[in-house]
């Protein structure tokens, strides 16, 4: 059963639940939802900046209910690819870019960060539904909206396909990649100078690369 949380405002879900599990305050699975968070937390440790009107949402599961062939360190990936083929199914053609950003064409509409927590997966997203400064998908769905939407997702994300399937359907849509560029340790890597590896991440100069953070 799912533990379901909400605050109209907070520091940052991910934090929050990070917190509840280091002091076994919280059973999971479990999720808490936000309409605003003054810490949020972005791609390579930046600050995610909340808009108007934005899925604000993290959610623990235990590592045991994961596909038994998930590299833990492309679960990015993995729970990325699952919200993406959930928002096409909601009329909204994203796609995931390598390794953790949603993406309208070509500007970035939101993003996804998984960490490790004892035994747990915590799994922070944030979407932006609503901006005049930001780029966003353009709908302005209200508090109980969100927190049905995101139950239905969950519930997709609880079906746990294998890392297997996954991977297949993300590989095929990788080439969407290809016009952009990416910063790792000091260096501009072009896409097209990378592959991508069967446990998701990119060889750049004999190098994997799992994560930019």
């Amino acid at each position: 059963m799912l533990n379901f949380f909400y605050f109209p405002q907070i520091d940052s879900t991910q934090k929050w639940l990070i917190r509840q599990i280091k002091d076994s305050k919280i059973a999971t699975p479990a999720c808490v939802l936000s309409d605003f968070q003054t810490q949020g937390i972005g791609s390579r440790d930046n600050q995610w900046e909340s808009v108007e009107n934005a899925l604000l949402f993290s959610f623990a599961l235990s590592l045991e209910d994961l596909p038994k062939d998930l590299p833990l360190q492309s679960s990015s990936i993995y729970i990325g690819f699952l919200f993406k083929e959930w928002l096409l199914s909601q009329g909204l053609p994203i796609w995931l870019k390598w390794p953790n950003d949603f993406y309208l064409q070509d500007q970035k509409v939101g993003g996804i960060i998984t960490q490790k927590v004892g035994d747990k997966l915590v799994c922070g997203i944030g979407f932006n539904l609503l901006s005049c400064s930001y780029a966003s998908v353009g709908l302005d769905w209200k508090r109980e909206e969100k927190a049905h939407k995101i139950k239905a997702f969950l519930s997709f994300v609880f079906e746990f396909p294998t890392w297997s399937y996954i991977f297949e359907n993300y590989k095929v849509e990788f080439y969407k990649n290809l016009e952009f560029a990416f910063h790792f340790q000091n260096h501009k890597i072009d896409f097209r100078d990378v592959s991508l590896c069967e446990d998701g991440s990119v060889l750049w100069n004999n190098q994997k690369i799992y994560s930019l953070r």
